[in-house]
């Protein structure tokens, strides 16, 4: 959730009685369960079985509650509460007995070095520790220090701890002025590799997991935040990073501001980020992203220069809609960029790493602002917990199975077993219509392979064609998924569901198919869950299989029609199929797709007096007028 001032005072308030929660919204693993020690704090303890929690507080992000709280209230209570817990911790904590091994992972030493400096900058802004308190404090920190210059390996080369471990180091630097030693040399010789290898090319963290992308993120601005505090010029590739990454949270934006939950990722507003991002690169188009003045949680996050130029920056928007972020195979089909849009999110692309989940094919669908379809969340991390991995499944995800056969297996939280090779991605988009499509060999290997394709055409700004075409001989059982948001009802019909929240869409299928629904659990942030509903549609076909489903607001009439040769011959729908869509009174559109190449000398197709040759695309039929689009030759 987003922090308001009442909240970050009942937080601190809390926090002053030993009571500890992880309420704030970028949180990696949220816990609103209040847990309380009635005397001294157990740094090692691990509540609810989720090991998650001890990481959590060996954060000490809420250490940085605390200094805010005081400088809001100018109450001392706080600023003794924070003297009183970090004496407790390098008291109590000792990082080399295995008792502490929950304490003492280079993700959390990163992150304290961070959120140490960050809190004690806070309350020197009117306060000045006493020297013994202070020679503590930094004693702990360089031991944490050294330790991180001298744990690094190719894990955290390639892991977000990697980068939270060298930010910190960076941090420490800068606080204590050793910025000619390996303290600083080091971490930034190492956080440009990994800025390389870890941020691919369309400025997707390779774990393919919004919820931690942005944890890297937030760290590589703290960053470059210290530098223009220190009237030091950000490193080229720190800025070329952060635009990178800040211009894929803009285009993952959901209507309501929110990342989808892709991977491990919870539903969290992202305009506080990409706010920090426009101020800190002075970027009028991120400024579209994000608010149109500072946050009150970013004033705490920037520097005085960036803060007093963002109201100054104008908010360019941008002439597209759709977004194709096609080195991660993540696309996203828009109408507009208003709260009351249409939005359509489908990934075809690398599963990343343990924290990635059985969604190859999987899309997101919000009608005028309004969740329908979702990706299901995380939950919990806690191993051996069956929600766990109901929720990485492959039907926890709108996606589609043969025979019954997953595509993906996992092993308890983090174990991948076996994942698909994602085919290459194609896509157009324009301000009419998008198209894309994408593909996997998850069932290459079965003893009657199958391969499973994905294509997903958007008639703006209210109509989407979901065709899941699959390569393969003999007979097959298909299956899709369609996972709703927990505010949406669900009414099965003859070969049509009717989804209602605050609006209506009907979903249809151009062949005759088995629908069920099932109770279900989806979870919005860690540790929590919420009823909802999962629909499932089944059918079978021989040889190769083309499914169309047809979502729009309105009860359309979709038929199916004939496919010919140009020679007229009829063409069996295991290499071609159309369906007819009646829009309105005076437009129908036809869509087709074909399966094969055609060897045969007569190549071209035949649909309502039209020829043409091509794989897929349609035709649009407006006061008689037909006009011809192919998207695959």
């Amino acid at each position: 959730m987003d922090m308001t001032r009442e909240l970050l005072l009942k937080t601190a308030d809390m926090i002053c009685n030993n009571t500890f929660i992880f309420n704030h919204k970028w949180d990696m693993e949220a816990c609103n369960t209040p847990v309380k020690f009635e005397n001294e704090i157990q740094w090692n303890k691990i509540p609810f079985e989720d090991e998650e929690w001890a990481f959590m507080l060996n954060r000490h992000k809420y250490w940085t509650f605390l200094a805010k709280a005081y400088l809001l209230t100018k109450d001392k209570k706080y600023l003794d509460t924070f003297i009183r817990q970090i004496n407790s911790w390098i008291d109590n904590v000792e990082l080399d007995n295995p008792e502490f091994k929950d304490c003492a992972r280079t993700i959390e030493m990163g992150l304290r070095c961070i959120n140490w400096i960050k809190t004690l900058e806070l309350f020197e802004r009117e306060y000045s520790f006493e020297k013994e308190f202070k020679e503590k404090v930094y004693n702990s920190l360089k031991e944490q220090c050294d330790t991180l210059l001298k744990v690094y390996d190719d894990f955290r080369t390639l892991s977000n701890w990697g980068v939270l471990q060298n930010c910190g180091l960076i941090t420490f630097a800068f606080y204590y002025n050793k910025l000619d030693t390996d303290y600083f040399a080091v971490p930034l010789k190492r956080l440009e590799h990994q800025c390389k290898i870890q941020i691919l090319p369309d400025g997707v963290h390779w774990e393919q997991s919004p919820m931690y992308q942005n944890e890297v993120l937030n760290c590589l601005l703290e960053t470059a935040v210290q530098f223009k505090a220190h009237n030091m010029e950000i490193p080229e590739y720190i800025k070329e990073t952060i635009r990178k990454i800040g211009f894929s949270n803009f285009a993952m934006k959901k209507p309501n501001h929110h990342q989808p939950m892709q991977g491990d990722s919870d539903d969290t507003d992202l305009r506080d980020i990409i706010t920090r991002c426009s101020a800190v690169l002075e970027d009028e188009e991120l400024k579209f992203g994000g608010f149109e003045e500072i946050d009150f949680e970013s004033v705490w996050e920037l520097d005085k220069k960036s803060i007093e130029n963002y109201s100054k920056l104008q908010i360019k928007k941008p002439e597209y809609t759709s977004i194709a972020l096609q080195n991660s195979g993540n696309f996203y089909l828009r109408d507009s960029f208003d709260e009351d849009g249409n939005y359509l999110w489908f990934t075809c692309g690398s599963i990343g790493s343990g924290h990635g989940h059985g969604d190859m094919l999987h899309f997101d669908l919000t009608y005028k602002g309004e969740d329908f379809l979702i990706d299901s969340g995380r939950y919990t991390y806690v191993e051996g917990n069956q929600t766990r991995i109901e929720l990485k499944n492959n039907y926890s995800h709108n996606t589609v199975i043969v025979d019954n056969k997953l595509f993906s297996e996992f092993k308890g939280s983090w174990g991948i077993v076996k994942t698909p090779l994602p085919l290459n991605s194609l896509y157009s988009f324009n301000k009419e219509f998008d198209y894309v499509e994408g593909g996997h060999l998850g069932y290459l290997y079965q003893p009657n392979p199958v391969v499973s394709n994905r294509k997903i055409f958007y008639l703006k700004p209210d109509l989407w064609v979901v065709t899941d075409e699959f390569l393969t001989t003999g007979k097959h059982s298909y299956k899709q998924f369609f996972n709703l948001d927990d505010k949406i009802e669900s009414e099965l019909r003859d070969n049509c569901v009717l989804l209602k929240g605050k609006n209506t869409l009907y979903m249809k299928w151009s062949d005759s198919v088995k629908l069920n629904k099932k109770e279900m659990e989806i979870s919005k942030e860690y540790n929590t869950l919420e009823k909802s509903t999962r629909l499932e549609s089944e059918s079978s076909f021989e040889e190769n299989a083309i499914l169309f489903t047809v979502i729009s607001p309105k009860d359309l009439k979709v038929e199916k029609i004939e496919v010919r040769r140009g020679n007229l011959d009829l063409v069996g729908e295991d290499e071609a199929k159309a369906i007819k869509i009646k829009i309105s009174e005076n437009r129908e559109i036809i869509f087709f797709n074909s399966t094969r190449e055609v060897a045969a000398q007569k190549k071209t197709y035949l649909l309502e007096g039209v020829l043409f040759y091509g794989k897929t695309g349609f035709i649009d039929i407006n006061n008689g007028e037909k006009t011809l689009h192919i998207f695959k030759y």
